[in-house]
């Protein structure tokens, strides 16, 4: 066994820690998304200027991810996600309390960078963990991300019903977020880079992690349309109440949220392709079941099922993108998720302006195009899975 193969006891460990690293930052984003109308309210800002805002997090975003696959090369993926996990719960405390529109709009940008950051550090490490396990492992840890965003918009919305929205209630989460992550911080998987094996450590996308970029571009912009866009649905298409029309997006998520939990055995049992093929046509399905019906539960089963079809392509993808041939996986994932998270800002605009000019039907029906794209392109993740399961024998470990 080779001198710098994990111990199996470490290895289990570090599973551990990235999960609840990935749950504690889902856990930071759904506090401040059920803070967003508080934080509006606030600063007097009007729906143009909010969307500015949200505008300028994904910007901070975009701006940070490039840098990261040098800094992963260059440092490897624990420090950089142990700084980043610092640092993204104190801006995201600081965001919610800013007490000026100006200062808003400086934390925003910062506190975008911070999650845009730890996306990626987080991502490469889980990257490393599955390695090391030597079996599909990527699909639980975005599960728990899941998981931690449902929590978070929970503990949110306790703090906003108890009086704690002017960041009182932000900065108790970000302390415990916090403590939580200095607890696991020692059992995250250190994996030093090596210099010059992979090439440069930062660049422009192309070849093979532009076109995983894109494709996770296409299952990013259906997630972030049903954000905006599956209420509305309902509401027009089948006449639910608004109460009623919250269970479309409710589906969604916790279909997506489950299915990530069951999506390790799937990759191991039917391949990455495989789960790229059901995912897609589960996506383009469920999209056209939800735009066609007059019945409000059956769309929304609809959109639960886009949640079971999307909730593994992500994943499956950027364990393809940190495997790209002449480049490090730091900077394979990064080009990737640059890439991808683009999708979360193009979809829910590129949608509107379908359905301003062909209906709201057609609009979000058209995202069924995504699916079908991900399905016929899914050769492009063939290899991904088969080469996680031959690392088993390589280093030595097994899944415990």
């Amino acid at each position: 066994m080779p001198a710098t193969t994990p111990a199996l006891d470490t290895v289990r460990r570090a599973r551990r820690a990235i999960s609840t690293i990935f749950l504690l930052n889902g856990a930071g984003i759904g506090a401040w998304a059920v803070h967003v109308p508080t934080v509006q309210a606030r600063a007097g800002f009007d729906t143009a200027t909010l969307g500015l805002l949200l505008l300028t997090i994904a910007g901070g975003a975009m701006a940070a991810m490039p840098l990261c696959g040098a800094l992963i090369a260059r440092y490897g993926s624990r420090r950089l996600t142990l700084a980043s996990g610092l640092l993204f719960p104190l801006m995201m405390a600081a965001l919610i309390a800013a007490p000026t529109p100006a200062l808003l709009f400086v934390l925003a940008f910062c506190f975008g960078a911070a999650n845009g950051t730890l996306d990626v550090a987080m991502n490469a490490n889980a990257t490393e963990v599955e390695k090391a396990r030597g079996v599909p492992t990527m699909s639980s840890f975005h599960g728990f991300f899941s998981l931690g965003g449902l929590f978070g918009a929970a503990l949110g919305g306790l703090m906003l019903k108890l009086g704690m929205g002017n960041g009182g209630g932000a900065a108790l989460l970000a302390a415990a977020i916090v403590l939580a992550l200095l607890l696991v911080a020692r059992n995250v998987l250190a994996v030093a880079p090596t210099p010059g094996e992979h090439g440069p450590g930062m660049r422009l996308p192309r070849g093979p992690s532009l076109y995983l970029g894109l494709l996770a571009l296409l299952c990013m912009a259906v997630e972030g349309a049903l954000v905006d866009w599956s209420a509305l649905v309902l509401r027009e298409q089948t006449g639910a109440s608004a109460a009623q029309a919250a269970l479309g997006f409710s589906l969604f998520s916790i279909t997506m949220a489950a299915c990530r939990f069951a999506g390790d055995g799937l990759v191991l049992r039917f391949g990455a392709r495989g789960v790229m093929v059901a995912g897609g046509l589960a996506m383009a399905a469920g999209v056209l079941l939800a735009v066609v019906t007059d019945n409000y539960v059956v769309s929304a089963l609809g959109f639960g099922l886009v949640g079971l079809g999307a909730a593994n392509v992500v994943p499956v993808i950027f364990t393809a993108a940190a495997r790209t041939p002449g480049m490090a996986p730091g900077v394979g994932l990064a080009t990737a998720a640059t890439v991808g998270y683009s999708g979360l800002l193009l979809g829910p605009p590129v949608i509107g302006w379908i359905a301003a000019h062909a209906g709201l039907a057609v609009g979000v029906g058209s995202l069924a195009i995504a699916g079908a794209v991900i399905a016929a392109s899914a050769n492009i993740v063939r290899g991904a899975a088969s080469e996680t399961v031959a690392a088993k024998s390589d280093s030595g470990v097994v899944q415990e």
